[in-house]
């Protein structure tokens, strides 16, 4: 599996996942006995794309919830001038703190750990640590699946799950790059092994009111062929949908 992501690399569109997970019987996500939801995102974007439904869930009843930022984003145009002279990492806290406020959380608690974008492998013992000395027993530790597709997605739901075991938390894994490059008609997402969270019409209009936060991802930095946006509007689109999937991954990592 090669993660490209283009216009000419758009992946399956949001009707034809849709279409797949209609003739999949899902158990629902429940919050029942859970004292604080923990949300780890590799990236600013990624606890709003894979779980802003789910975040807002849990606002509304009453669960403690805190992000764990992993890295600030900062490598996401590696290639652009305009992203070096804008200090993206800062801007793309700032839009991370707005999207969260979108989905109704006036005061966002985020841990900032301040690994580099793109690195996160070369950091895995501060990342675990900070894990497990974060989360206590009763928590549900939300973060990619540790075969999302993206080395830093993938590196933080090891560690999740890693640190969910050593502690006696509960984990569940997110999707953002396996819909774009799994397939629906395959076997490449364990289907079997995932809970689903419907949302009603207002838990998805803040949701996609959310992702707008996140200009510089979704908007073209500049002309050259290095600002082109990161997440085009045909990825978005598979967003903002009816439902949140996570993986119920209790496998050794």
């Amino acid at each position: 599996m090669e993660l490209t992501v283009d216009q000419g690399h758009l992946g399956p569109s949001r009707e034809a996942w849709e279409a797949r997970l209609s003739h999949e019987r899902l158990g629902p996500v429940s919050l029942r006995d859970v004292r604080r939801l923990v949300v780890v995102a590799p990236h600013p974007d990624d606890e709003v794309l894979g779980a802003g439904g789910l975040i807002q869930r849990a606002l509304s009843e009453g669960v403690s919830v805190t992000i764990v930022a992993v890295t600030d984003g900062e490598a996401s145009h590696p290639h652009s001038n305009i992203a070096r002279s804008m200090d993206l990492g800062n801007v793309r806290r700032r839009e991370s703190q707005k999207a969260l406020r979108r989905l109704g959380w006036d005061r966002p608690a985020v841990t900032y750990l301040g690994l580099p974008d793109s690195d996160v492998a070369g950091h895995r013992r501060e990342l675990d640590d900070a894990l497990e000395s974060l989360l206590l027993p009763g928590d549900l530790c939300v973060g990619p699946w540790r075969y999302d597709g993206h080395p830093d997605h993938d590196l933080c739901g090891e560690s999740v799950v890693r640190a969910t075991r050593h502690v006696g938390a509960h984990s569940l894994g997110y999707l953002v790059w396996a819909w774009h490059w799994a397939e629906p008609e395959g076997t490449d997402i364990p289907f079997d092994r995932c809970v689903r969270l419907d949302m009603g019409r207002r838990t998805r209009y803040r949701k996609r009111w959310s992702t707008q936060a996140f200009r510089s991802q979704i908007k073209q930095l500049g002309p050259d062929v290095n600002e082109q946006a990161v997440l085009p509007r045909a990825i978005m689109r598979r967003f903002w949908g009816p439902f949140e999937i996570f993986v119920v991954d209790m496998g050794a990592a």
